[in-house]
Formats: C-alpha cells, sequence, structure tokens
C-alpha cells in the first residue's frame, strides 16, 4: 500500500510537470500578430484623485486640461470649493 501510493505521487508529479512544459512552450510558440504591439496599446494608469487639505473630502475628476503640450487632470474639491489642484498624465 505504502508503494503504492509512492508511486501514484511519483506518477502524479510527473504528468505535472510534464504539462507545465507544455503549456509553456505552446504558449511561447503563439506568434500570431495582429499588427498591434502590446507596448502600443497599454494605457497608462490615471493617478489617484488627491484629498482637500481644508475640509478632507476626495477631489473630483474633472476633465483634462492642455498646458505647454502636457495633459494634467484638474481636481476639484465639490465640499469646499477651496481646492482646485491639477496632476499630469
Amino acid at each position: 500500500m505504502k508503494k503504492t501510493k509512492k508511486l501514484a505521487a511519483l506518477v502524479l508529479a510527473m504528468v505535472m510537470a510534464f504539462s507545465l512544459m507544455a503549456v509553456t512552450a505552446a504558449a511561447y510558440g503563439a506568434e500570431e500578430h495582429d499588427e498591434t504591439c502590446c507596448e502600443e496599446s497599454i494605457q497608462p494608469r490615471k493617478p489617484a484623485a488627491p484629498v482637500c487639505p481644508y475640509c478632507g473630502t476626495v477631489t473630483t475628476d474633472m476633465g483634462f486640461v492642455w498646458e505647454g503640450g502636457t495633459r494634467y487632470i484638474k481636481f476639484q474639491c465639490l465640499g469646499c470649493r477651496d481646492f482646485t489642484t491639477r496632476v499630469r498624465y
């Protein structure tokens, strides 16, 4: 009984090792390109909204602003309306 369990564990470990190698080799050989590289399709993450230093609420995204050829996201506090900032995007 003990030898049977060890043999079964060995066979299962070998099957798992071979299946991992086969899946990796199959994924490596997949060269299907549709004229779009992954570097061109990746978009940057939008930055988190800052917290208003006056009232402590999270500011609201008011859209994009272009200044000097650089794109910024404008954030404004809708709680106290005293805080407006921009974050480079």
